[in-house]
């Protein structure tokens, strides 16, 4: 069952993986020997069962609306609302934002614990950063 969550937050899921876990999920709570055994996969059932709309969300669209799957979030400046004022670029601690005076910014996707800090520095005064879906286009990443 791990494997098959993992695979789903990873952006590899398919809708049979959903179908999986449900009938893998109450085959424990039918054939385990322990009270342990037959709990263990009720909060998989539950969430499927409660939150199905955000398990579809991660197979066939490959977002979370959480925007907690690391794998499927990133960040980018919106080109309409960027004025060009160089303020993220100066004070991005790991420079990964790059553009001129008066023209949109870009951010080059890094590894994700760096683009969080940096997101949460930017100004947010003229609502240019924002969080996207993994498999949107990105106009805004840099050498893809």
């Amino acid at each position: 069952m791990l494997e098959i969550l993992e695979r789903i937050t990873a952006g590899k899921g398919e809708l049979a993986d959903l179908d999986k876990l449900k009938r893998l999920g109450l085959l424990m709570k039918r054939a385990s020997l322990c009270g342990l055994g037959r709990a263990a996969p009720n909060p998989i059932l539950s969430t499927l069962e409660h939150f199905h709309d955000e398990y579809l969300a991660h197979v066939t669209e490959r977002r979370c609306p959480a925007h907690k799957c690391t794998a499927l979030i990133h960040y980018e400046i919106d080109p309409d609302k960027c004025v060009g004022c160089t303020v993220c670029a100066r004070n991005c601690p790991v420079t990964c934002i790059s553009g001129v005076r008066k023209e949109p910014h870009l951010i080059d996707q890094l590894p994700l614990r760096q683009v969080r800090a940096v997101f949460r520095g930017l100004p947010v005064r003229f609502g240019a950063a924002t969080v996207r879906r993994a498999n949107e286009p990105l106009p805004t990443t840099c050498g893809t």
